[in-house]
């Protein structure tokens, strides 16, 4: 039994390298949607006989607040793609959640009509931009699929320009672009400021989570 683990970013990756061994695989696959199928590939190419999507989330319905957890039964993009369903309810039995949906985002969601676009057309509360292409890939390689994510910005927010420029496709924070950011765009900086709120919660329950769920492979069996 061999665990593949595919954030988006490095940052959330980052979480888990400390959980790494030769049962658990841990890859981040980069802000381009595109990059997650090649990143479950590599992962069963490393001989992953399961994969597990983990990291941040993108609220949709205005009801779930920064740091909820979301282990989706079905992820929801062009087609509805099915979580493992015996692994999705011990994962979900493990970090005590009841199992619901994520929507696959194509794009970083910038804007509160953005959300609620995708919101009324799939009923998900969150949505990312990594899941559907790793479940894709594991459907076509008939593995087990499963995800784990928790919710950073709310259904509310939206996420100022300045974010999506001061980061590289890593997720890494480009300092001098950060910088610029801010001086050239003033207006934007409380908003930053409760991103950057928003994020550390999400991230420390992802630390929460990642030491929980680590020692078991999530509940891969």
């Amino acid at each position: 039994m061999k665990l593949g683990i595919i954030t988006g970013i490095a940052m959330e990756a980052k979480l888990l390298e400390r959980f790494a061994s030769p049962s658990l695989m841990v890859d981040y696959a980069g802000l381009d949607p595109s990059a997650a199928y090649r990143a479950a590939e590599k992962m069963i190419a490393g001989g992953a006989t399961g994969l597990l999507s983990f990291g941040l989330a993108g609220g949709l319905n205005p009801a779930v607040s920064p740091g909820a957890v979301v282990i989706p039964a079905e992820v929801r993009g062009e087609k509805m793609i099915a979580c493992d369903l015996a692994w999705t309810k011990r994962l979900a039995a493990v970090m005590k959640q009841t199992p619901s949906l994520l929507a696959h985002a194509p794009a970083v969601l910038a804007t509160a009509e953005a959300k609620a676009a995708v919101f009324a057309a799939t009923g998900a509360p969150a949505a990312d931009m990594e899941s559907y292409g790793i479940a894709e890939t594991a459907a076509v390689h008939g593995l087990p699929f499963a995800a784990l994510r928790v919710v950073a910005d709310t259904a509310a927010d939206a996420i100022p320009s300045t974010a999506l420029k001061s980061v590289d496709n890593a997720g890494r924070l480009r300092i001098g672009a950060a910088t610029w950011g801010a001086l050239t765009h003033p207006w934007q900086i409380p908003d930053l400021i409760r991103l950057g709120r928003r994020t550390g919660t999400a991230m420390s329950k992802l630390e929460d989570l990642a030491r929980l769920g680590a020692g078991g492979l999530f509940g891969l069996m």
